[in-house]
């Protein structure tokens, strides 16, 4: 039996495991309304003082301080920042 003939009978043996599978996948799952409570969980654990300090650009999401007028990884142009 040669490579191929054992690459396809496994690319066969995962399409016939997926397509079983598919009845047993969670549908209908609503990412929004989870993803805003994780964000949540996430901002309560973090002190009154970090959540003030913390700023985020908004293009790439990246950690910035709040004097920055610029994000250092994408370069776009902070709200915060002194003009």
């Amino acid at each position: 039996m040669g490579i191929g003939s054992i690459l396809v009978a496994i690319a066969l043996a995962l399409v016939v495991g997926a397509y079983l599978a598919r009845p047993f996948r969670r549908a209908g799952i609503d990412a929004d309304p989870t993803i805003e409570a994780w964000v949540a969980q996430a901002r309560a654990k973090g002190t009154g003082e970090e959540q003030a300090e913390a700023n985020y650009c908004p293009q790439c999401g990246r950690r910035v301080a709040s004097d920055d007028q610029f994000c250092a990884k994408c370069g776009a142009r902070l709200q915060g920042g002194e003009d």
